[in-house]
């Protein structure tokens, strides 16, 4: 079920918290860093970063390396514990490893959270190409086949809401980045029960998705197959692919009512 907040960054924040989260994020994207350095980032002083370091060490939520911070392996712990508080996603792992063995291509599922989608499962057929995506993984919804299956189970006012917090920013020169021409797309899907992606995230590569829809209405999330544009062209892209993708959901949906 979709779980976008109806007011994004609502609510009081706790100034202290915030700090933590922010060292948090600074360490994963800067993979690893110490205390000057995490402190110039975020524009805190060295003291500040330091006492909050030292919390979230003795926490375990962070490791000190030679002078460097880096994310604990705690989050291994706690991202498996979120992955199994999602109803499907076991019948859904399971379709996702059939898919890929099946089409020899990467398969994968996606949720929402949060406006954003997040890979849950990823498998690799036996002529899989190296893709960046990686369990746990956000992308926009906008520019993924994925994205925009979920995107067209949702109501115009939790798309407006999404787009408006997070834009329709281009990732290639074929990614949509109209709110007009996303919404048209999105009927399109509807209509097919299937969505794609034709190079609108990475160029030379294509996906095709399809939605799961809970079975008390609303989207649990997206079940997809990716593949390099040389393989996923013709018949092949438009017609073999998409009624195969769109049975994968069909199966998860209908073993989620045994959930």
């Amino acid at each position: 079920m979709s779980k976008i907040p109806t007011e994004a960054g609502s609510g009081r924040h706790v100034q202290a918290v915030q700090i933590s989260c922010d060292i948090l994020e600074a360490l994963r994207e800067m993979d690893g860093a110490g205390v000057s350095e995490l402190a110039e980032a975020l524009d805190r002083s060295k003291a500040t970063i330091h006492s909050h370091l030292s919390t979230l060490a003795a926490n375990e939520f962070v490791v000190k390396n030679d002078g460097v911070y880096e994310v604990s392996l705690r989050f291994v712990d706690i991202g498996e514990y979120a992955k199994g508080q999602v109803d499907i996603y076991e019948v859904a792992k399971e379709e996702v490893e059939r898919l890929a063995e099946e089409t020899g291509e990467v398969a994968q599922f996606m949720v929402e959270e949060h406006g954003r989608g997040v890979y849950l499962h990823k498998a690799r057929g036996e002529n899989a190409i190296q893709t960046a995506s990686y369990t746990g993984n956000r992308k926009l919804l906008h520019c993924t086949a994925l994205g925009k299956s979920i995107l067209s189970q949702l109501s115009a006012d939790e798309i407006d809401a999404i787009i408006d917090r997070h834009g329709l920013p281009q990732r290639t020169n074929k990614t949509i980045s109209s709110r007009e021409e996303l919404f048209d797309e999105l009927e399109t899907i509807r209509e097919e029960g299937v969505a794609f992606d034709d190079e609108e995230i990475l160029q030379g590569l294509r996906c095709i998705a399809a939605p799961i829809k809970h079975p008390n209405g609303g989207v649990c999330g997206a079940i997809s197959i990716s593949g390099p544009t040389s393989r996923f062209k013709g018949d092949r892209f438009h017609e073999e692919l998409p009624e195969i993708v769109e049975g994968a959901a069909n199966v998860i949906e209908v073993n989620a009512t045994q959930v």
